[in-house]
C-alpha cells in the first residue's frame, strides 16, 4: 500500500487534472479537426507515469479517455472503450519511469555517433509502411492530394535527423532509449486497441486513422486484421512523437523541481551538469 500511496503524493494529485486536460485538448484537435492518422492524446498521460508510477499513468489514462467521452460539446464519438488501451499506455510509461529510461545519459564519441544513427534509422522505419499503403499513395482510395507522400517522407527524414542531432548535439544517449520505450509502447496499444476497434466499431472509430483501415480492407484483410494493421502503424509513430515530446519537457525542468515527483530522482540522478 506504501508503493501505491508514494504515487499520489499532492503534486501528483494536482498534475493528473493538467495532464488530462492537455490529453483530450490535443487529441481532440489531432483526430477530430485535423483527422491525422495520429493521436496524440497520451503526453499527459505518459508524463503522470513517467513522473509518479504505473498506477497513476493508468489511472491518468483512463479517466482522460472516460471524461473525454462524456465532455459536454466534445464528448460522444468512440473514445471511451479505448480507455482500456490508455490505461495499458499510463501503465508502462510508469515501469520505463522505474527504469530510468527517461534519465539523461551522457555519451561522447563513436557510441554516440552509433546510437544517433540507429535512432535515426528507426524513426525513418517507422514511416517506411507509408510507401506501400494505399491510403497514402492511391488517391482514389485514401482521398489524399498527391503531395501528402512526399511530405511523409520529407517529415520522416526531418524527424529522423531531429532525433539523430538531439542526441548528438546533446551528448544524451537517452534519447535513444526514450524512442525504443516509443515503439514498444505503440506496438503494445495496437495490439490492445485491434479488437476493440474491431468488436465495437466494424474498426471505424471517426479519426483519420480510419482512412488506413479502409485501405487494408480493401486491399483483402478482415476487420481485425486492418484494425492491427492500422495501429501497428499509427501507433508506434504517436507513441515515439509523445515520448520525445515528455522527454523535451521533462529536460526543460529543473532537477529540484523534478525531485519532488515520486520517481523524479530516477530522472535526475544521473542528469549531465
Amino acid at each position: 500500500m506504501a508503493w501505491l500511496s508514494r504515487q499520489f503524493s499532492t503534486r501528483v494529485i494536482v498534475l493528473i487534472p493538467i495532464a488530462i486536460a492537455i490529453n483530450i485538448v490535443l487529441g481532440y484537435t489531432v483526430q477530430t479537426i485535423l483527422k491525422l492518422p495520429i493521436y496524440l492524446d497520451s503526453i499527459g498521460t505518459i508524463l503522470v507515469g513517467v513522473l509518479a508510477g504505473p498506477i497513476a499513468g493508468a489511472l491518468t489514462g483512463i479517466l482522460s479517455n472516460l471524461i473525454w467521452q462524456y465532455a459536454p460539446v466534445i464528448g460522444g464519438g468512440t473514445i471511451g472503450p479505448f480507455a482500456i488501451t490508455a490505461g495499458v499506455i499510463g501503465f508502462l510509461a510508469g515501469i520505463w519511469g522505474q527504469l530510468g529510461v527517461y534519465r539523461s545519459r551522457p555519451a561522447t564519441g563513436s557510441q554516440l555517433i552509433l546510437f544517433a544513427a540507429i535512432a535515426a534509422a528507426l524513426v525513418v522505419a517507422l514511416v517506411v509502411p507509408i510507401m506501400g499503403n494505399p491510403a497514402y499513395t492511391n488517391p482514389n482510395i485514401g482521398g489524399y492530394p498527391d503531395w501528402v507522400y512526399t511530405a511523409a517522407v520529407v517529415i520522416a527524414i526531418a524527424a529522423a535527423v531531429a532525433v539523430a542531432a538531439f542526441i548528438y548535439i546533446r551528448r544524451d544517449l537517452a534519447g535513444f532509449w526514450v524512442a525504443i520505450a516509443g515503439v514498444v509502447t505503440g506496438v503494445v496499444a495496437a495490439f490492445v486497441s485491434a479488437p476493440i476497434s474491431a468488436i465495437a466499431f466494424g474498426g471505424v472509430t471517426g479519426s483519420g486513422t480510419d482512412l488506413l483501415v479502409a485501405a487494408l480492407r480493401q486491399g483483402g484483410s478482415d476487420v481485425l486484421s486492418a484494425s492491427l494493421g492500422q495501429g501497428l502503424f499509427s501507433d508506434p509513430i504517436d507513441k515515439t512523437i509523445t515520448s520525445f515530446v515528455v522527454f523535451v519537457v521533462l529536460g526543460g525542468l529543473s532537477g529540484r523541481l523534478l525531485a519532488r515527483f515520486p520517481l523524479g530522482e530516477r530522472l535526475v540522478r544521473t542528469r549531465a551538469v
